[in-house]
């Protein structure tokens, strides 16, 4: 065991033997005796909301038919957390995620990503409403967290539950119209402010319940209106995962950097002069021996802010209706509707290069290079005109609009006549997201640059002197235009940005997803039956369906050619006193030829003086506070940079250009190139599911103990109807070539490949499951002490798009008679005429092939066998401690995209098809859950009215990773497996004063290591295995090989508050806060495996989203 995970546990131990110490005096007590006269000294403690809210929860766990936690709302519309999933992330085994581009609100459950994890809000499928591959969804921030009423996480399975919870189920309860015995009108204001964005905006909730009819009928009405801004900054040494690359020798060091561990020859040699006699030939050893003395650099340095305003609306509006005292009926809508303008300011100069020939000579555009002890670059200059021909301030805006929706409407009716009950659902959800990404960039023509490390943090920063960038004239087009010699060449007059076409980018998509589900749940209970106590059936009919729109062109028929729904615009300006200058201003589309799938972009020509506009009515300082400004450590990064506000800058433009294209329009029917408008058609998949179980709960006494349980099993059959977009092309052969080769020409390719058309083609295919699953609660000590163990077989289903796919395929046909034809030339004339490698995707049309990846819908998904095995121990209802081990074994993981089916059928015909496939079983995943929760009630004076939890977890697996570090040959840990999460909570409630603090800690883990980008100069698999090594991953080169570094992410800590001070029963005020520590999310290399050297850290980037606070008043009636 490690010694930080010893020190955890210890920890945990302590807060445990004080909570039994405590709930054990409190189990002591004597039963209640008569009520105290006013005299009697006795402390009164009051049961209010975070305690009440405790003990609910509490109650849920220790009465569930399986493994579960939960988290209960304080109050009406007082729920923990703003974002569900942070709250979620509170539970053992819980890990909130932030994505590499800062995204936070997701999570996992027991290491378990959201394709293994079921959501149900108020029984109903959660829905992604963007490219979440069409299933899963965990980012939970379209909703409402003041619409909650109880959140239970449920670890184990029983077979009333629908599949797919692996990991595990979120089941999501909102309120409904008959929980309230009074009417309530209740109203929560506040204002919130990220310290970066630095600007305050409203946050309101309100709510309204009342019952009609003789309190038969209670109508509830929950709505929120949020208007929440977050900004993020982003510091990047490393262009994505390539890190710091040796580029070209500068401290000229008779020590090498590192030692190539991809050629053994260049390997060997320990003295650069000794590089000189090495080949050139092959691999190029040469080369690669002199990479050795190369010395470490940032591969791209640049900056980042991210401004989002989330606009997000939700609702509730639920009926109840008690018919009589057996039959309840309601109706249910609730929809989230969020709207996200999100403006990304990115800023870079141009990356730094260097390189070694075959002389041993270097280039590099770097001057005044500063290089440390341990051969890794500290401080460079870029000069224009001194190893860097132009030299560019580039500040692009990219500008993000979203829309999600989601709408979910449900009937219900609830029945229960003596010892039966039974529930009826029918229940519909719909969403959709649309996504609209618009860019452009100013750049200003500078002298020189300066960049250098900061030691504090690893980031790297720079300055550019004697320059004014304030200036709006600096941004103006200086560069002559560059027109292509096909679209007419080089025009006298006309002006763009210098070393870029400046191109204003805009390209759209869309994403929509629905549900009907229709449910019937009986159950039978028995008063003497033997241990039998219940028998619950029922079954389920689900049509899921995904549709996807993509922006991609391609051919309809032959001749015809539908047009991208992307467009890259072209911003110019032209002066006409120029010699022969010859000014078209205004907007002209760009590609008119037949078979262009552009035919959305346009050139822009404005005048000079409009262009000039253009700058000077945009151009702004970075919007909000310092660049990571309140980050610990932030050293001399750059405060702020010049950029342009798009809207500004969109709204000037529009006025002399056409932007009629920068819509939704053409992602659902665009142009062709006959002129007609065609429905562009979507990739879509459908899904229905009928499913039965059947399932008995038992209960009794064995050696004196509590014996309960449930066993069942759930059956459901899936038929998948997808219907992926596919190029269908035939294959015919000329007589005449073939007569040919028979007669001995060379070089003759006899195929002529036709399209025959693109369509939206049906696959049908079906599956079943059947799904055991077993709990037993055993309790020693009656209603304080139990053992729970539970087993189930688990299947979660594939993503929607691996069924069906995102991209057009092109599928070729052949005969039969030509292919036998083909086979024959090319077995008696070899070499004759154009057999292509049959192992090559895109071809050969000798075979009924498909190329690009189409979708499987004979997918099952991913199946496991999950244990769980507890003790929990109760000594009051205040408190809770438990200790808890679990496994998942996993017998058909995730699906593998790396797999060639011979025989795909597709419109009765059966080609060779990329595709997916289950992936392979055999990963089995271990954990350890501690928790333990109280309130102190046994404490004096006001501590009686505080309360704590705590959790701590850990996971782990037996995956056979074998992969290493290249350079250092040290073993890589299991990717994205932190060693443990912990959270620890206090709170305190008397009636009046409610606070509540929160730290949640998440230990660092592996990431990846990653060599696809070309910079990295990793040899490809075939070279590897050529040379004798195997040291994955494989990369593309051939030849003059550098390095690839592993990614980690470091370990999370998280501080949050909340007070709030009760005026009286009606007036409440308060306050919160997050991310009161100012944490950040780092990707770094630990130093033993990259070691900068001065406690410098190895970082590929940073990113930091500032502190967020709140201030509001409730009021209730």
């Amino acid at each position: 065991m490690k010694h930080k995970d010893l020190k955890y546990l210890l920890g945990a131990s302590t807060l445990a033997l004080t909570i039994a110490i405590g709930g054990g005096a409190s189990a002591q007590t004597p039963a209640a005796a008569p009520e105290a006269t006013a005299t009697d000294d006795v402390q009164e403690v009051i049961v209010v909301g975070a305690r009440r809210a405790e003990q609910s929860a509490i109650n849920r766990k220790k009465r569930a038919a399986t493994t579960q936690d939960s988290i209960v709302a304080d109050d009406v519309g007082n729920f923990p957390d703003k974002n569900v999933g942070e709250a979620i992330a509170r539970i053992a085994g819980v890990a909130l995620d932030v994505t590499d581009s800062g995204d936070t609100g997701g999570f996992t459950i027991r290491g378990q990503a959201a394709d293994l994890i079921r959501i149900e809000v108020d029984g109903m499928s959660m829905l992604p409403t963007d490219s979440q591959n069409g299933r899963s969804v965990t980012g939970l921030g379209d909703m409402s967290s003041d619409l909650i009423k109880s959140v239970d996480v449920i670890k184990g399975q029983t077979a009333d539950m629908r599949s797919g919870g692996v990991g595990g189920t979120v089941k999501i309860e909102q309120r409904n119209g008959l929980d309230f015995a009074k009417p309530l009108y209740k109203l929560n204001v506040q204002y919130q402010k990220n310290t970066l964005d630095g600007r305050w905006s409203p946050r309101i909730n309100t709510i309204f319940t009342r019952k009609f009819l003789d309190g038969r009928l209670g109508v509830l009405f929950n709505a929120t209106y949020d208007d929440q801004r977050t900004s993020t900054d982003f510091n990047s040494v490393s262009d994505k995962q390539v890190g710091y690359q040796p580029f070209g020798d500068h401290d000229n060091s008779p020590e090498k950097s590192f030692t190539t561990p991809y050629d053994p020859v260049a390997a060997a040699i320990t003295t650069k002069a000794g590089c000189a006699a090495l080949p050139t030939t092959g691999i190029n050893s040469r080369l690669n021996c002199y990479a050795q003395w190369e010395d470490f650099t940032p591969s791209l340095p640049r900056m980042r802010r991210e401004n989002r305003r989330d606009t997000r609306t939700s609702f509730q509006l639920r009926a109840d209706y008690r018919v009589n005292d057996d039959l309840t009926i309601f109706a249910s809508y609730n929809p989230n509707i969020r709207k996200q303008d999100f403006q990304a300011y990115n800023l870079q100069i141009v990356a730094p290069t260097g390189s070694t020939n075959a002389s041993g000579v270097l280039s590099t555009n770097m001057r005044n290079v500063v290089v440390n002890e341990n051969h890794y670059v500290t401080q460079y200059d870029l000069i224009r005109g001194n190893g860097s021909s132009t030299l560019s301030y580039d500040s692009q805006v990219r500008d993000i609009q979203r829309t999600n929706e989601q709408h979910y409407s449900q009937l219900g009716a609830d029945f229960k006549h003596d010892q039966w009950v039974a529930k009826a659902r029918i229940q519909y959800g719909f969403a959709k997201g649309e996504r609209e990404d618009d860019a452009f960039k100013i750049i200003a023509s500078i002298p020189q640059a300066r960049f250098y490390m900061i030691p504090e943090n690893g980031l790297w920063t720079f300055e550019v002197p004697n320059f004014d960038l304030d200036n709006p004239a600096s941004y103006y087009p200086t560069a002559p235009d560059n027109r292509a010699a096909a679209l007419g060449g080089i025009r006298p007059g006309v002006f763009q940005n210098p070393g870029t076409t400046a191109r204003l980018e805009y390209t759209p998509q869309a994403d929509k997803n629905k549900e009907w589900n229709y449910q019937l749940d009986v159950t039978r209970s028995f008063d003497n039956f033997g241990p039998l106590k219940s028998i619950k059936f029922g079954g389920s009919h689900t049509n899921r369906e995904n549709l996807t729109w993509r922006e991609g062109g391609f051919l309809i028929a032959p001749g015809v050619t539908m047009s991208r729904a992307r467009s890259l615009d072209y911003v110019k300006f032209c002066d006409p006193t120029v010699t022969n200058a010859n000014c078209q201003f205004g907007s002209t589309t760009i590609n008119t030829i037949a078979t262009s799938q552009d035919r959305l972009e346009k050139e822009h020509m404005l005048t000079r003086a409009q262009y000039e506009e253009l700058i000077n009515n945009s151009l702004i300082t970075l919007p909000g506070a310092n660049y990571f400004d309140g980050m610990p450590d932030r050293g001399s990064l750059i405060d702020s940079w010049k950029a342009f506000d798009f809207d500004d800058f969109y709204g000037t433009l529009s006025k002399y250009a056409d932007l009629s294209a920068h819509n939704l329009d053409c992602l659902y029917e665009c142009i062709a190139s006959d002129g007609k408008t065609y429905t562009r058609p979507s990739y879509s998949t459908t899904e229905l599911t009928t499913s039965a179980y059947l399932m008995g709960d038992f209960e009794t006494r064995l050696f004196g103990m509590d014996v309960m349980g449930n066993l069942g099993v759930r059956y459901q059959k899936i038929k998948v109807e997808a219907a992926p977009s596919v190029n269908f092309q035939t294959t015919t052969l000329d007589p005449a070539d073939v007569a040919a080769i028979r007669a001995g020409a060379v070089g003759v390719d006899p195929t002529v490949t036709t399209l025959v058309s693109r369509r939206t083609t049906e696959i049908s295919r079906e599956s079943e499951d059947f799904l055991p699953s077993f709990n037993l609660a055993i309790w020693p000590i009656e209603d304080q002490l139990v053992v729970r163990y539970a087993t189930a077989k688990q299947r979660a289903r594939p993503s929607m798009t691996q069924l069906t796919g995102t991209a057009a395929a092109t599928c070729n046909f052949i005969s039969a008679a030509d292919q036998a034809t083909l086979e024959e030339l090319g077995v008696a004339f070899p070499g004759y005429w154009n057999d292509a490698d049959a192992d090559v995707e895109s071809e050969p049309v000798n075979e009924k092939r498909c190329s690009g990846r189409i979708g499987n819908p004979e997918l099952k998904g991913y199946e496991a066998t999950t244990q769980n095995l507890s003790l929990e121990w109760y000594p009051n209802r205040d408190t809770q401690v438990s200790l808890g081990t679990y496994s998942i074994d996993v017998k058909t993981g995730r699906p593998d995209d790396d797999v060639v089916l011979p025989e795909y059928e597709l419109e009765g015909n059966t080609y060779i098809a990329p595709t997916y496939r289950d992936g392979d079983g055999g990963l089995k995943q271990t954990g350890i859950e501690v928790a333990a929760r109280t309130a102190f009630t046994f404490l004096p004076s006001v501590l009686r009215y505080t309360g704590a939890g705590f959790n701590y977890s850990t996971t782990e697996n037996n995956a056979s990773f074998t992969r290493v570090d290249p350079l250092t040959s040290k073993p890589l840990p299991p990717e994205k497996q932190s060693s443990y999460y912990y959270n620890i909570n206090f709170w305190y409630d008397d009636g009046r004063i409610n606070a509540r603090i929160a730290y949640q800690e998440r230990d660092f883990y592996y990431d990846r290591i990653d060599a696809s980008e070309g910079t990295n100069r990793v040899p490809t698999e075939a070279v590897q295995t050529a040379n004798g090594i195997d040291l994955p991953p494989y990369g593309g080169a051939t030849s003059y090989f550098k390095t690839v570094t592993p990614v980690y992410k470091n370990g999370s800590k998280s501080l949050d508050g909340r007070a709030s001070y009760k005026v009286n029963k009606n007036l409440e005020f308060f306050i919160e806060g997050k991310n009161l520590l100012d944490d950040t999310v780092t990707r770094y290399a630990p130093d033993e495996l990259r070691e900068i050297g001065g406690g410098t850290p190895y970082v590929f980037d940073t990113l930091y989203s500032g502190r967020r606070y709140y201030v509001g008043v409730t009021t209730t009636f």
